[in-house]
């Protein structure tokens, strides 16, 4: 019972991953190919697929609480500095599914 409670929890650590890296890709292809460097929530979730519906609050939460992206009104986010490095190393050391 143990291990299933551990395999679940590393489970849903790497669907949480997934979805904070998804957001951050979308936000850094925001950033790179538009006047309007922020996207709307709204937008964010309508990309989404289904299976990281659930986990996409806290996703959001936890990148603006690590200052992985920005939010001045709490509904249009843009990736921070910190949010492209931060990107850029998950995407060199990719987390085997």
């Amino acid at each position: 019972m143990i291990m299933d409670k551990l395999s679940m929890d590393e489970e849903d650590n790497g669907a949480l991953h997934n979805v904070e890296s998804f957001v951050l890709d979308r936000l850094l292809t925001q950033q790179s190919s538009a006047s309007d460097h922020s996207i709307s929530m709204g937008v964010l979730t309508e990309s989404l697929d289904v299976a990281m519906s659930p986990l996409f609050d806290q996703a959001i939460e936890d990148l603006v609480a690590q200052s992985l992206i920005h939010s001045e009104d709490g509904e249009n986010f843009q990736i921070t500095k910190d949010g492209i490095n931060e990107l850029e190393n998950r995407k060199r050391e990719a987390i085997p599914l």
